[in-house]
């Protein structure tokens, strides 16, 4: 006898968004980085190969043709539903056997009528490109990209041709040659332009004169191990940054050096960000960190000064958080509030730090790709108009700003059935824990090698020459892959017999509302926050 799903395997299932991509881009060779322009559809991509590329998208007409795709399958599945062909119409995005979004194989074959153009591509580093961000100076807002690569160069180039302009040779300033960078970050309001290494030294250029400026500043040993995270702070000073290596959270002085340096967390620090609000209103005193534990911590510099954290959000306890990103969306409260977080098992989780909780899941990948289980969310940005973009190794998905009326009316249908009962039970499903506790120049020959090879080629497919209502989007891969559940949020437990729920306008097979789903949940952790504690 086949064994029957749990009901926290059911529930997390259920709870999975309606929300689907616009849009899909898959990677023939490993993606390591990506960046999106802050006021225009751009997006860039650095590979293992050193390449990077800039593509250009229309992201209305990818959300126009993605719900006009989506409607005309919910039709299909509703007249298969009446004549006994499927069992159930299904909501799930991620268990769909025919996506509705334009989906692009391969990135360097982009067909023309796709509602997306590569603009330029070029071989950019040597070895790999480890990490690419955009200039955000509000002078210069988005005019130029800064990429680095395992060949220790940095080098900024126009994102508009993706000429170089400049670059240095960041190797000089390494206090053991066998150090390499890992992550860039650029102030918003000076020209400083940080990149963290792997022994944990932080090094400071001018990014105005990057040819032939010096070390500007350094923090030695600002980490034991790897910088994984470069954080600017501009309401405290244009000086100060956070950063995170290994177990701890530092905040430093570029000028000065350290700050202070947290407690030892036990755990992998990976990624780090401020809330929505906290942007917005000028402040820089809450920030969250994702850790390799599958948990968000929430820190205070107004509490503690950042020495230990005070409290703690599970959101997957069989993965690690990799990114996470606020989602820049001061439209409502509960959007400010809310930051993104994209973990190991492929899986995107919205967090409310307010409420202490994973407010909406959804699913970047759940099969089993090339490189592993599945293509594990290590890259998260918000394009121009707050549209989330996830991305692995693997593939790159758009998120629509929609979400499809039909599936979020059923919603709000079982939200209205739970309205007037308590909500002293939502409190319990927080799943929270609080802790009181509180260039220097190369030589000319090598100049001339590295120009022929690093010349941007320009691609010639104007987006003012598509059609809207011509828009093909590419099918799914044929290839057979393993489909997993997105149950590794939520703690597997004993099997319970599944209540029935009273009929309403359609009889629904064990239908069970979305309080019922959250409570399942709820025990399912077995931890639960304690008032007096």
């Amino acid at each position: 006898m086949k064994k029957r799903k749990s009901n926290a395997v059911n529930a997390a299932q259920v709870l999975e968004s309606s929300v689907s991509p616009i849009l899909e881009i898959n990677y023939s060779d490993p993606l390591f980085t990506l960046a999106a322009h802050p006021t225009e559809p751009v997006l860039i991509s650095g590979l293992v190969t050193g390449h990077v590329f800039c593509h250009r998208y229309d992201a209305e007409a990818l959300e126009e043709k993605q719900s006009a795709r989506r409607e005309q399958l919910l039709l299909q599945e509703k007249e298969a539903f009446k004549k006994g062909k499927v069992s159930q119409i299904s909501k799930s995005v991620s268990q769909s056997k025919n996506p509705w979004w334009t989906i692009i194989k391969d990135h360097t074959e982009v067909p023309q009528e796709s509602g997306v153009v590569a603009s330029w591509k070029t071989k950019r580093h040597k070895g790999s490109c480890r990490h690419a961000i955009f200039e955000p100076l509000e002078s210069s807002v988005g005019e130029n990209i800064f990429t680095v690569g395992t060949d220790h160069i940095i080098k900024k180039a126009s994102s508009e041709t993706g000429k170089v302009v400049g670059k240095v040779d960041v190797s000089l300033d390494f206090p053991n040659s066998n150090d390499s960078i890992t992550k860039l970050c650029h102030s918003a309001t000076n020209s400083c332009l940080l990149a963290g290494t792997e022994n944990g030294h932080v090094l400071v250029y001018d990014s105005k004169n990057l040819g032939g400026s010096k070390l500007k500043y350094k923090v030695s040993s600002a980490h034991d191990d790897a910088v994984n995270h470069i954080l600017a702070m501009p309401a405290v000073s244009a000086y100060h940054y956070l950063t995170l290596g290994s177990t701890t959270l530092s905040h430093i002085d570029i000028r000065k050096g350290i700050i202070t340096q947290s407690d030892n967390q036990d755990d992998e620090l990976l990624s780090m960000c401020f809330a929505t609000d906290q942007i917005n209103d000028g402040k820089n005193d809450t920030v969250l960190v994702g850790h390799g534990e599958g948990i968000v911590t929430i820190w205070k510099n107004s509490k503690n000064r950042f020495m230990d954290q005070l409290t703690r959000i599970k959101v997957n306890k069989e993965a690690s958080i990799d990114a996470i990103i606020p989602t820049m969306n001061c439209d409502d409260d509960e959007m400010a509030a809310s930051v993104w977080c994209g973990d190991s098992e492929g899986l995107l989780h919205r967090v409310n730090y307010k409420k202490g909780k994973v407010v909406e899941t959804r699913v970047h990948s759940s099969s089993r790709g090339k490189y592993g289980a599945a293509d594990e969310v290590g890259l998260l940005e918000i394009d121009y108009d707050y549209r989330l973009i996830s991305a692995g190794m693997e593939s790159l998905k758009i998120w629509s700003n929609e979400q499809n009326e039909e599936i979020a009316l059923d919603e709000s249908d079982d939200s209205d059935d739970e309205s007037d009962s308590d909500n002293s039970e939502d409190d319990l499903s927080s799943g929270s824990l609080s802790d009181t506790a509180s260039d220097e120049e190369i030589e000319e020959n090598k100049e001339e090698e590295d120009e022929k090879e690093d010349k941007p080629v320009k691609i010639d497919h104007p987006l003012a020459n598509r059609s809207k209502k011509g828009l093909v989007g590419v099918s799914k891969h044929v290839t057979k892959k393993k489909q997993i559940d997105i149950n590794k949020l939520t703690k597997k437990g004993k099997e319970e017999e599944e209540e029935e729920q009273p009929q309403k306008k359609k009889p629904k097979k064990d239908q069970l509302s979305t309080k019922q789903l959250r409570n399942m949940q709820k025990h399912e952790h077995g931890i639960r926050r304690f008032d007096d504690l």
